[in-house]
C-alpha cells in the first residue's frame, strides 16, 4: 500500500507541476460522499442492479462506487456542485479495481443541455491515473437538444459515466479528486475609478473607469459589482468599447462618465466597488471605492384565497390572478425573461430556510446561529432583472443540515430492512432525515423559518413576494421519507413516542388499546410500532381482519396523521410568522396516483380531510397525473389528488404542468413528451384546459431538464396565459352531476400495494373521463356538501364511519343512482360486519375467502335494462383476471343481476328501492358504455353521445377527442357558445351546436347566458 499512495502523489505532483500556469478549482477531493447521487430512487436501482454501493475509502480518501448491473449497458453518479465559469479541461483521478469500462462524462448545462465527452478505456489497474475532458471535446448529448448550440454556464453538475457494462460482472471505481482546470487569468490593472459616494437603488449613476489587460481574456462579461463582505448586493454591466477578448496586452480602457443603473432591488447599505473584468484578476491603484447605497422602500403586499367567479381564486392586493406561473430548478435571467415576454408574471424556485434536499439549493442554516440567504438572494435578483414587477412565492424544502442530525440521533428515521431491526435511513445527498414527529425539529424549523422571513422583510423585494410553498420528504412532495426507494419508515424513538401519544388520544386506556389489538399484554407505554414483515402481511388476502391487525391498521391512520399534522403545523407557524398576509401551498393528497403500490399506504397522503381542514393551508398542488399522458385526446389529464374537495374547502388548486416538450431530452411518450412542437402544443391545449375550466392555477416547469425554447411554443404557452386571464371574469362553478367519492382512511384497511388499489381507483378513471359528462372527485367526509348530484361512485367505502354512513343514508332519493365496489361497509365499529355491507349498499351482498378472478361477464340486456337506449357496442367483460381475495359478490334475490362472475355467481347487480337505485360490482374497471347508462339512468346530463373527456363549469366546456371529426355538443341551458382558443363566434341562443375536432385535439367553449 506504501508504494502505491507514494506512486499516487507523484502523479499529483507531476501534474501540479506540468499544469502550474493553470487556475485549478477543485470540485471533490475524496471527502464524503455528500452531493453524490445515482440520480435513481430504490426501485430502479433494484430493478437494473444486483448491487450498487457508495462508500468512502479511508487512504487516499476517496469515492468507492461498487456496482453490479442486472442488464443496463451503463451507469452514471451525479455530483450536484456547480461549475461557475468555461473550464480548459476537467479530469478526473481515478482507479479501476473491477472488470474494464469506458470511462465517460456528461454535463447538464444552465439552459437544462447534456453535453458529454468522449468517453476513454479504463482497464482495470491498482493505479491512479488522471482522466482529462478537454473542453474542445464537449458536444451536446445524442439523447439531448441544446437550442444555440453552446455549453452555457453555470453547469448544474458534472456526472462521471461507465459504458460497456456487461450483466452479472462487477465494477469497482474510486474517485480521489475531480478538478476543473482553466489558463491562468489574465492580470487587469485598474488605472482610474470615480464615482458617487451614495447610490440610490433604481437611480442612474455616472462613473469613469480605465483600466488595462496584461492579455486578452477568454471571458466577455465585465460588470462593476456591489460587495459588502461576502454578499453581492447588486452588478451592473460595463459598456465597453470592445469586447475583452479583443483587447490587445497592455491596451488602456477609458470609460469616461458612463450611466450605470443601480438596479432597483439592490440592497441598502455601505459597500465597496469591485469589478469582474472576464475571468481576470484585478488590481487596483487608486484605492477601493466604498459608497453608501439607498434601498428601495418596499411596500406592503397581501396575498389570499378568495371566491372569485365560483372557485378559489389568488387575489394579490384584492385583485384576482390567474396563477399562471414558471416554476424552475435551475434559475436563469434568460428563461425567466422568456416567461414574462409571454405574459407570465408569477414565478417560484427552489430554497430552504435550513436545508436542501436533492441538489436543489445551497444550505442555508449553515451552523449553530449561522444563516446564508446569498443564493436566496441572487436568485431573487436573477427574477427581478427580468421583470421588476414580478411577484414569487419560493418554494421552501424543509430537512435538517447534517450536522443538526448529528447533534439529534433519536430525531433522524429508522427504517426497517426487512428483519425488525431498524437502521438510520440516509437521504439523497447522503444525509440522514429528520423525522417528521420530532419536537426538536419542528422547533428548529419554525426558527429558521422565523430568520427565513426577518430577512425577507427586511429586502428590497419584499413587496414581491405572495407566499411560501413549503416542501420536505420524498421528491418534496410530504411522501414519507424513503418513500420512492421502498423504504418503510420510521421506527425512530421520536415516531414511536409520537405513535403512543396518538394511541394515547384514540384509546385513553391500556384496556381499550388491548381490547382493540387484540392483545392483553400491550399497553400504551409498551405499544410498538409494526415491523415491516408486520405490514405487508395480511391475514384476509387484499384487505386486513382488526381482529388480528388492528396494530398495523391504526399505524397507517396514525402515518397519515402525522404527515397532515406537521404539515397544518408549519403552515400555522408561516401564517402567523407573516400576519397571515401570505398564502401558503403543499404537494399533498395524491390519492388518485399513489394506487396499487406501496406508497398508497407508506407514503403518509391518506390525510387529505385534515389537511383540507386547516385554516392556515392556502393551496394544494400536484403534478399532472403521470397516469394518462398520450398525446392529445389519446390520453386525458387529472390531478393527483381531489379537486372537488379541495374546492368545497376553499383551497386553491396548482397544477404543477411537468408535461415534457419534445425540446427536452428523453424519449416519446416517456413523462408525455410529444414527437415535435405540434404535439407539445396539443399536449398544453389539453392541459391548461382542464385548468381553465376548473379553475385551477398553474405552473409550467423545468423538472429533468425540460424545456420550451421555441417561438412557436412559447407564442402558444402565452395566448394560453392570456386565456387564463381573460377567463377570470366568468363563472366557473361546478356543475358536475357525477359524484367519484373516496374513502381515504378505508385504504388503511387494505394491503400495501395491493394492485386492486389501483384498479379501483387511478385505473377507473379513463372510463370516468368518457362519460360525456363532467365528474367530480371528492372524499366521502364531504358528502354532506354534495347531496344534489345524481350519480354516485363509491369505489373505496371499505370502513365508512357512523357520520359516513349517515350520510350516504341521506342520499337515498329523488332518483340517486349509488354504485358501490369492492368491500363496500364491510368494516363497522373495528371489525368485520356483513351485515354493514347491507345497511350501506341496500343490496345483500356475501364475502367469500377463497381467490376467484376480478372479472364480470355482462349479460347480453345489460345496458337496455340499466337505461333505455340504442343496445351500442358494450364491453362483454370487464375488471381483471387476477385472482384475488375476498371476494365479495350479490346473493339479492330483489337485485337485477346484470352481469356475472367466472363461476356464475352475481358480480354485477342492480336494486331499485323507488326512490332510488343501488347498484354493487365485485369487479373495478367499469367500461364508459356502462357508465354513460348509469348516468343515463340517473338524469346526469351529457354534453356528447361519444366518448370523449368532458370537462365543465358553468361558463366553459371542453371537449377533448381522440378520432377527428364532427361532435354535436348539447348544453343544459341556451347560451351563446365562442371558442375560447381561437375567438370564433360558434352560434347564439342555442342548447345544441356542432363542432369539428382535429385529430386529438381539444377545444374549449364560452358560454354566454
Amino acid at each position: 500500500m506504501k508504494t502505491k499512495h507514494a506512486l499516487a502523489l507523484l502523479i499529483v505532483v507531476a501534474s501540479v507541476l506540468a499544469a502550474r500556469a493553470d487556475e485549478t478549482e477543485v470540485l471533490f477531493d475524496g471527502s464524503g460522499i455528500d452531493g453524490w447521487d445515482t440520480a435513481r430512487d430504490q426501485q430502479r436501482l433494484e430493478r437494473e442492479f444486483a448491487v450498487s454501493e457508495l462508500t468512502v475509502v479511508p487512504a487516499p480518501p476517496a469515492l468507492a462506487w461498487r456496482f453490479v448491473s442486472k442488464g443496463v449497458s451503463f451507469n452514471d453518479l451525479f455530483l450536484k456542485k456547480p461549475v461557475e465559469r468555461p473550464f480548459r479541461q476537467v479530469r478526473v483521478l481515478i482507479r479501476n479495481t473491477g472488470e474494464a469500462v469506458e470511462f465517460g462524462a456528461k454535463v447538464l448545462d444552465a439552459n437544462g443541455a447534456e453535453w458529454t465527452a468522449p468517453a476513454v478505456p479504463l482497464p482495470p489497474s491498482g493505479d491512479w491515473r488522471w482522466v482529462g475532458f478537454p473542453r474542445d471535446a464537449w458536444r451536446v448529448a445524442s439523447w439531448s437538444q441544446d437550442a444555440d448550440g453552446k455549453l452555457d454556464f453555470p453547469l448544474a453538475s458534472f456526472t462521471i459515466i461507465a459504458f460497456g457494462v456487461k450483466p452479472g460482472r462487477e465494477y469497482q471505481l474510486q474517485v480521489q479528486r475531480i478538478e476543473i482546470l482553466r489558463p491562468d487569468p489574465p492580470m487587469a490593472t485598474v488605472h482610474a475609478i470615480e464615482v458617487p459616494e451614495r447610490w440610490v437603488a433604481g437611480q442612474t449613476i455616472q462613473a469613469t473607469i480605465a483600466f488595462s489587460l496584461d492579455k486578452p481574456c477568454t471571458e466577455d462579461d465585465a460588470r462593476l459589482i456591489l460587495r459588502s463582505g461576502r454578499e453581492t448586493l447588486a452588478d451592473c454591466p460595463l459598456p465597453l468599447p470592445a469586447p475583452l477578448s479583443k483587447l490587445a496586452a497592455g491596451q488602456r480602457v477609458d470609460l469616461d462618465r458612463i450611466a450605470l443603473c443601480v438596479p432597483e432591488y439592490t440592497w441598502g447599505g455601505k459597500a465597496t466597488i469591485e469589478l469582474k473584468l472576464g475571468e481576470a484578476r484585478v488590481q487596483f491603484e487608486p484605492p477601493q471605492p466604498e459608497v453608501t447605497v439607498e434601498q428601495r422602500r418596499a411596500g406592503r403586499t397581501v396575498a389570499e384565497i378568495k371566491r372569485h367567479g365560483g372557485v378559489p381564486t389568488l387575489l394579490i392586493n384584492g385583485q384576482p390572478h390567474s396563477g399562471m406561473a414558471w416554476a424552475t430548478y435551475s434559475p436563469s435571467v434568460e428563461v425567466f425573461s422568456d416567461f414574462t415576454r409571454a405574459g407570465v408574471g408569477l414565478f417560484t424556485f427552489s430554497g430552504t430556510p435550513t436545508e436542501a434536499g436533492y441538489g436543489l439549493s445551497k444550505t442555508v442554516w449553515v451552523g449553530p446561529g449561522e444563516f446564508d440567504y446569498s443564493e436566496f438572494d441572487r436568485r431573487v435578483q436573477m427574477l427581478l432583472e427580468a421583470n421588476p414587477r414580478a411577484y414569487f412565492f419560493p418554494r421552501l424544502y424543509l430537512h435538517a443540515p447534517a450536522w443538526w442530525s448529528a447533534q439529534h440521533p433519536d430525531d433522524i428515521v429508522w427504517l426497517d430492512p426487512g428483519d425488525g431491526h431498524p437502521v438510520p435511513l440516509v437521504h439523497a445527498g447522503g444525509k440522514p432525515a429528520p423525522s417528521w414527529a420530532s419536537e426538536a425539529w419542528r422547533r428548529d424549523t419554525v426558527e429558521g423559518l422565523r430568520r427565513l422571513f426577518e430577512h425577507v422583510a427586511a429586502a428590497p423585494y419584499a413587496d414581491r413576494v405572495i407566499g411560501y410553498h413549503l416542501a420536505s420528504g420524498t421528491t418534496e412532495e410530504w411522501m414519507m421519507w424513503g418513500g420512492n426507494e421502498n423504504q418503510w419508515v420510521d421506527y425512530s424513538p421520536a415516531n414511536l413516542s409520537g405513535f403512543r401519544r396518538w394511541l394515547q388520544a384514540q384509546y385513553g386506556t391500556d384496556q381499550k388499546l388491548q381490547a382493540a389489538w387484540s392483545d392483553p399484554s400491550v399497553t400504551l407505554a409498551t405499544a410498538a410500532i409494526p415491523t415491516k414483515a408486520q405490514r405487508q402481511a395480511t391475514h384476509l388476502g387484499s384487505l386486513r381482519d382488526p381482529a388480528r391487525e388492528q396494530s398495523v391498521i391504526d399505524f397507517y391512520r396514525y402515518n397519515s396523521d402525522l404527515v397532515a399534522d406537521t404539515i397544518g403545523f408549519f403552515a400555522k407557524a408561516v401564517k402567523d410568522l407573516t400576519q397571515r398576509e401570505k398564502i401558503v401551498g403543499v404537494f399533498y393528497g395524491y390519492v388518485l396516483q399513489l394506487c396499487g403500490e406501496q406508497r398508497q399506504q407508506n407514503a403518509g397522503h391518506l390525510g387529505l380531510a385534515q389537511v383540507l381542514d386547516s385554516p392556515d393551508v392556502d393551496f394544494l398542488t400536484s403534478p399532472t397525473s403521470y397516469a394518462f399522458r398520450q398525446l392529445g385526446g389519446e390520453g386525458t389529464s387529472h390531478f393527483m389528488s381531489l379537486l372537488g374537495s379541495v374546492h368545497l374547502h376553499g383551497k386553491l388548486w396548482f397544477d404543477e404542468n411537468d408535461i415534457r416538450t419534445s425540446l427536452s431530452g428523453g424519449k416519446v411518450g416517456e413523462w408525455g413528451r410529444p414527437a415535435d412542437v405540434a404535439g407539445d402544443c396539443l399536449q398544453q391545449d389539453k392541459e391548461l384546459a382542464n385548468c381553465l375550466v376548473h379553475g385551477a392555477a398553474q405552473w409550467w416547469f423545468d423538472v429533468g431538464g425540460n424545456r420550451y425554447n421555441d417561438p412557436v411554443l412559447m407564442k402558444r404557452i402565452g395566448g394560453l396565459a392570456a386565456k387564463a386571464n381573460a377567463v377570470l371574469s366568468r363563472d366557473r362553478s361546478p356543475v358536475d352531476e357525477i359524484a367519484f367519492v373516496v374513502d381515504e382512511r378505508s385504504l388503511c384497511f387494505q394491503r400495501v400495494g395491493d394492485p386492486l388499489g389501483n384498479w379501483l381507483l387511478l385505473g377507473q378513471l379513463p372510463a370516468l373521463h368518457r362519460i360525456g359528462a363532467p365528474v367530480g372527485h371528492y372524499l366521502a367526509s364531504d358528502l354532506a356538501q354534495i347531496g344534489q348530484r345524481k350519480l354516485y361512485f363509491f369505489p373505496t367505502s371499505f370502513a365508512p364511519t357512523a357520520e359516513d354512513r349517515r350520510a350516504v343514508e341521506a342520499l337515498k332519493r329523488d332518483g340517486h343512482v349509488l354504485v358501490f365496489l369492492g368491500a363496500p361497509g364491510l368494516y363497522r365499529d373495528g371489525r368485520l360486519d356483513e351485515q354493514g355491507m347491507f345497511d350501506l349498499t341496500g343490496i345483500q351482498l356475501k364475502l367469500s375467502r377463497e381467490p376467484a378472478p376480478l372479472r364480470v361477464v355482462l349479460r347480453p340486456d345489460a345496458l337496455s335494462r340499466v337505461a333505455a337506449g340504442e343496445a351500442g357496442s358494450a364491453t362483454p367483460t370487464y375488471g381483471h383476471d387476477h385472482r384475488t381475495s375476498p371476494i365479495v359478490y350479490a346473493d339479492d334475490p330483489k337485485a337485477t343481476v346484470l352481469g356475472t362472475l367466472a363461476d356464475g355467481r352475481p358480480g354485477l347487480v342492480m336494486r331499485e328501492h323507488g326512490t332510488w337505485t343501488a347498484v354493487y360490482s365485485s369487479a373495478p374497471l367499469l367500461p364508459a358504455s356502462l357508465l354513460r347508462r348509469l348516468a343515463q339512468r340517473a338524469g346526469v346530463h351529457c354534453y356528447v353521445d361519444t366518448e370523449d373527456v368532458v370537462w365543465a363549469s358553468r361558463d366553459l366546456l371542453a371537449v377533448n377527442v381522440h378520432q377527428p371529426g364532427p361532435r354535436t355538443i348539447r348544453l343544459p341551458r341556451t347560451a351563446d357558445v365562442s371558442d375560447l382558443y381561437d375567438g370564433s363566434v360558434i352560434a347564439s341562443g342555442v342548447d345544441s351546436f356542432q363542432a369539428d375536432f382535429p385529430d386529438r385535439g381539444t377545444r374549449v367553449f364560452l358560454l354566454q347566458r
